[in-house]
């Protein structure tokens, strides 16, 4: 696995017509209650492929699209990468609002989506991570009501963004934001944490967001058995944050993933800014989060 050849990936994809990025996408800042907020108007959220969009095609990579692996709902076939040890494989996402945007799946199409990540995924996660550099970050949307949109278990990972409500956690003496919902984490100091050190930061975590999230989503009584508290998950090489989700969104076109709940929410239309801005993004994910 080779940075350089990741990149290379995943921008033949783009330029194939594969993979959906906006080159020309905007950023619109907007404050609230104290905190900065970044909305990323991209065209790419609005488009879905076609024969005529996605590049020149065969009748072969036509049908190859249409397969998914065992117990999978989501099409790999002509987006993979490279294999990240047994357990998973690196993937170009189709819509993108970052470049690259990537998404990690579990070989074993059978796993969920709900279920916590267990040790294999993190050191799968840290694996990417320790390749891509430290300007990168994973996150994992736990459960419907922690913003995921398919069933197969996988995370994504993309360059860190800038100025995010979790930004504070890479500078020494930052001032943590007030933010408004329940979030907690642990910043890894100088030395960079081994996988022991991974799995225990995120089992803690994990269990202080299902102290006061546990019950209290959207859909908890139609949970499966073995779910997870709904959770948004994100770790760089110098940080983890979890925190608990109450929904997923709160109409159709206000609705935040981990990245969205540290203040950069990704929009296909101007009208949907102008959604987020009448409901007050604070305010919204307040509601879409555990209130503190």
């Amino acid at each position: 696995m080779d940075k350089s050849l990741i990149k290379a990936r995943f921008d033949s994809r783009v330029q194939a017509g594969l993979v959906f990025y906006d080159q020309e996408q905007r950023l619109i800042e907007y404050l609230d209650g104290g905190l900065k907020f970044q909305f990323l108007l991209t065209s790419a959220l609005a488009r879905k492929p076609t024969i005529q969009t996605a590049g020149a095609q065969t009748q072969q990579d036509i049908e190859l699209s249409q397969q998914k692996r065992e117990g999978s709902d989501i099409n790999t076939a002509g987006y993979e990468i490279c294999h990240v040890g047994r357990t998973h494989v690196l993937v170009a996402n189709k819509f993108c609002f970052a470049n690259p945007h990537l998404m990690l799946l579990t070989s074993d199409g059978h796993q969920r989506q709900y279920e916590p990540l267990n040790r294999g995924d993190l050191t799968a996660a840290w694996s990417v991570l320790t390749t891509l550099g430290d300007d990168y970050v994973t996150f994992f949307n736990c459960g419907r009501d922690g913003g995921c949109s398919r069933l197969h278990k996988h995370m994504q990972l993309i360059p860190k963004p800038k100025d995010s409500f979790a930004s504070f956690l890479d500078a020494d003496g930052t001032k943590e934001p007030n933010v408004p919902f329940q979030w907690f984490y642990q910043h890894f100091g100088h030395s960079k944490p081994d996988m022991d050190d991974l799995v225990t930061v995120y089992s803690d975590l994990l269990k202080q967001a299902t102290k006061v999230g546990e019950g209290r989503s959207e859909h908890a009584d139609s949970s499966p058995p073995s779910a997870a508290v709904p959770h948004n998950f994100l770790l760089t090489q110098r940080w983890m944050v979890v925190l608990p989700r109450r929904r997923a969104a709160v109409n159709k076109e206000a609705g935040a993933n981990a990245i969205g709940m540290m203040g950069v929410i990704a929009v296909a239309t101007q009208s949907e800014i102008d959604g987020w801005i009448r409901l007050g993004p604070a305010a919204a994910l307040t509601e879409l989060g555990v209130s503190k």
